[in-house]
């Protein structure tokens, strides 16, 4: 593998690091903050969807690859340990993926546009979510810690 394909693998991974790092400062009891007056999109259902978003992008490019998976529905328990082991799951698989569809010249079965879009959107949607998170966990008085607040833009050291 070529330099920049292993910089394009490794770009994966530290945004799932980056997740990590979000999901080890919660508490359990921060899974449920929200900011909607309905009700909906808590922080645990938030980290839920960039899992189930990774689970359905998998399912298209090859259903194999999610036998062992399940979608986390809004009626699920959510715990930091299940989001952890969700998303370590997916992050793997998404990293095989992508290894894969640099194999075939940049080409993924799902995602017409390629590889590095495709990398794109997954960093563009889960940093979307991370900043809604943040911005959920301030709004509801959790004392972001400085290694999570300034350390998930740390990608030399994540």
């Amino acid at each position: 593998m070529t330099t920049i394909e292993k910089q394009i693998i490794e770009t994966w991974f530290i945004n799932h690091r980056t997740n990590l790092m979000l999901i080890n400062s919660l508490t359990e009891e921060a899974l449920n903050y929200t900011t909607s007056k309905r009700g909906g999109g808590t922080i645990g259902h938030q980290l839920a969807h960039i899992y189930n978003v990774r689970f359905w992008k998998l399912e298209k490019y090859d259903k194999s690859l999610i036998a062992d998976l399940t979608t986390i529905t809004a009626e699920d328990t959510k715990t930091i340990s299940m989001l952890k082991d969700c998303h370590k799951a997916s992050a793997e698989l998404i990293g095989k993926v992508l290894e894969d569809g640099i194999k075939k010249n940049g080409e993924i079965k799902g995602f017409k546009r390629g590889v590095v879009p495709l990398l794109g959107y997954f960093i563009s949607h889960e940093g979307h979510h991370r900043g809604n998170i943040l911005l959920t966990l301030k709004n509801c008085g959790f004392k972001i810690p400085d290694e999570l607040k300034y350390g998930i833009w740390e990608w030399n050291k994540i």
